[in-house]
């Protein structure tokens, strides 16, 4: 079974009742979270669904509403102690913006795998999904990562 919790769906700025863009993704114990906005954690937190099961982080797009939470879930996942890889996926220039992003965030307690989604409908796997990304219309290149079904292996 897939559990699916949007943990914001406000834009450009958080309101009291409304937090920025994250989708917190479960299945079978495992978690990837699409976008990652500023409060993140703290709706992960009211869920009670677990920091410490994220095994992935899918950066839709670079707008600050969609990946200023970043800093604050890998000190957070560090605070819980996560020593296995967490994996970042992103369209071009990942690299670039999370390293800008982890300046605020330099020591961790995991490695950090990054993945640039280059070409466009490129499947992956991730948590015993197969999710393919694929573009979207926005002021900046941007995928949607919501095209997820499960592998074989969790049939």
């Amino acid at each position: 079974m897939i559990d699916l919790c949007t943990l914001g769906t406000g834009g450009t700025m958080p309101l009291p009742d409304r937090a920025l863009a994250s989708l917190y993704v479960r299945v079978g114990g495992r978690a990837v979270l699409v976008d990652c906005g500023e409060g993140t954690q703290i709706g992960i937190q009211r869920l009670s669904w677990g920091i410490q099961c994220i095994d992935a982080i899918l950066l839709t797009h670079y707008h600050a509403d969609h990946c200023s939470g970043l800093p604050g879930m890998l000190l957070a996942i560090t605070k819980a102690g996560r020593t296995a890889p967490l994996h970042i996926y992103g369209p071009i220039g990942l690299e670039r913006v999370v390293a800008g992003l982890r300046v605020i965030a330099p020591s961790l307690s995991c490695p950090i795998v990054l993945h640039e989604i280059i070409d466009d409908y490129s499947p992956f796997a991730a948590i015993g999904l197969m999710i393919t990304p694929f573009p979207l219309r926005h002021e900046t290149v941007s995928y949607t990562h919501l095209r997820a079904h499960e592998t074989l292996a969790n049939l």
